[in-house]
């Protein structure tokens, strides 16, 4: 009974067994994995980033080629290197500015990798269905707003029709009955009666004009309609096809304030309302009152008003890398928390401006990329202070005792060290640890059978029992000793 209860308890837990396999499991992915994945992940990162920077040219010269080569090798290292030296443990110690430093250096060349990766991965994902849904919007835009031109043409043109017709009745009444402009006025052929006849002319005239101009907005329409439904961004030249319309936007405009419509304002304003007291015709001075003209004129100007100027488009263009650095700012204020962009679905976007689902995976994969890169690279380096010292040799230091053996020796001050050795007493614990230093490149000796008179005063405070006596000097790595006491102390706490 007492054997079986020794051998259970001589068995490793399911715990510790999990535990043992999992460690053996990391071991081999960290040998054998990590350095390959950050390498694979680092040239991935480099060709994105890569060809961001060099669709900013189009020169195409070597020079400029190699140039950016090297510039996106340098914040590829940069990104690299900055996270293999960055420890947390640093921010709460006097490397607290190193540590700063090292994580500034690393956002920064994150920001720059994934800023021009984007420009890759947005074209692989997103470029071309958002330009087509960009120009789709803004060639509705501008249909709806010739549709609007052309339905006011056409009120326009009715409501001048109609007003040529009362005219032209007017001036029938005039001669045959009389009294259209003044009831006591008998019917006979006057000046009342060519007024009529003449302000049915003049707008049956601008009728004929108006006709014109609402059949070259039919037209317009017809050609904007035709190129949505030919639009193909993958083929078309984006900024061609905007010069093409912002050239007929600017055609229709000037159809908008041109001579036409200027004048044919300024001729009914001449015909209405108070106007109508003091008109001239077959040379004499005479009011022709008429609240129905008024009223239809003043439906003609109502129209003509609502004319709206058409705004110039701006198309997204997937190949111009201003537009794309635009885009990837748009896309990565989306991402910060508090902000007021949306992000929709290619088929919601209502707007030039909005960030689609597809603008996200976009600039998602350029930071999942970078994001493993800083996995593996974690993963990979030594745990911290061991980048100076093996696990062994904190051991062996430790058994030294180095705090206390060489406290009497180590001089400290804010930009370096020193060790002051005493030439003609021999401490044993002290040449082993100095051993052991020179072994790890610690320590430089820089002073050899120095008086004590050439010590400094603060050196010699703290020598002076060793005032008749010879010294060695050496200067004692900074960083490398606060490290080793750190690891030592933790080592000891274990």
């Amino acid at each position: 009974m007492n054997k079986k209860i020794v051998d259970n308890l001589n068995k490793p837990s399911l715990y510790k067994l999990l535990s043992m396999g999992m460690n053996k499991v990391l071991n081999f992915f960290k040998q054998h994995i990590t350095y390959q994945a950050v390498l694979l992940l680092s040239l991935i990162s480099f060709s994105t980033s890569y060809y961001g920077f060099i669709s900013l040219v189009s020169d195409g010269a070597l020079l400029t080629k190699f140039l950016f080569f090297a510039v996106v090798g340098v914040i590829q290292l940069a990104l690299v290197y900055s996270i293999s030296q960055l420890y947390l443990q640093e921010f709460f110690s006097r490397y607290v500015l190193r540590a700063s430093l090292l994580l500034v250096t690393y956002l920064l060349s994150l920001f720059i990798s994934v800023l021009f990766s984007f420009n890759f991965y947005y074209k692989i994902f997103s470029a071309s269905e958002f330009s087509q849904r960009n120009v789709t919007l803004q060639l509705e835009a501008v249909k709806e707003g010739l549709e609007d031109a052309q339905s006011s043409f056409n009120a326009v043109y009715l409501s001048l029709k109609k007003l040529s017709d009362y005219s032209m009745e007017q001036s029938i009444l005039e001669r045959t009955r009389g009294g259209t402009c003044d009831e006591t006025q008998i019917p006979k052929p006057g000046p009342r009666s060519a007024l009529r006849e003449a302000e049915s002319k003049l707008f049956q005239s601008h009728l004929g004009s108006v006709e014109e101009l609402k059949s070259k907005l039919s037209d317009e329409i017809s050609i904007i309609k035709t190129m949505l439904l030919n639009f193909n961004p993958k083929k078309d030249n984006i900024e061609k096809l905007e010069e093409q319309v912002n050239d007929k936007i600017s055609k229709i405009n000037r159809l908008f304030r041109g001579g036409e419509i200027s004048l044919l304002s300024k001729v009914l304003a001449k015909h209405n309302g108070s106007k109508r007291m003091s008109m001239q015709s077959l040379g004499r001075n005479i009011s022709c009152p008429d609240s129905e003209i008024s009223l239809k004129i003043n439906t003609i100007v109502e129209h003509l008003n609502g004319l709206k100027q058409l705004n110039d488009v701006a198309f997204f263009d997937a190949n111009d890398q201003q537009q794309l650095i635009e885009r990837t700012i748009n896309v990565l204020l989306a991402i910060i928390p508090f902000t007021n962009t949306k992000v929709v679905a290619i088929d919601k976007v209502s707007s030039p401006t909005d960030v689609t689902q597809s603008d996200i995976k976009a600039i998602g994969l350029g930071f999942l990329v970078d994001f493993f890169i800083f996995f593996f690279t974690i993963l990979a380096k030594e745990p911290y202070r061991a980048k100076y010292f093996t696990a062994e040799s904190i051991r062996q230091y430790y058994q030294y005792e180095v705090r206390r053996v060489l406290k009497p020796f180590v001089f400290e001050n804010h930009f370096s060290y020193h060790i002051i050795i005493p030439n003609q007493k021999k401490n044993h614990k002290v040449e082993e640890i100095l051993t052991r230093f020179k072994m790890d490149k610690m320590i430089v000796l820089v002073g050899n059978n120095v008086l004590y008179d050439e010590l400094l005063f603060l050196h010699q405070s703290k020598l002076k029992h060793f005032n008749e006596v010879t010294f060695k000097v050496y200067k004692l790595n900074k960083q490398k000793y606060n490290s080793l006491l750190a690891y030592v102390d933790e080592f000891s706490n274990a």
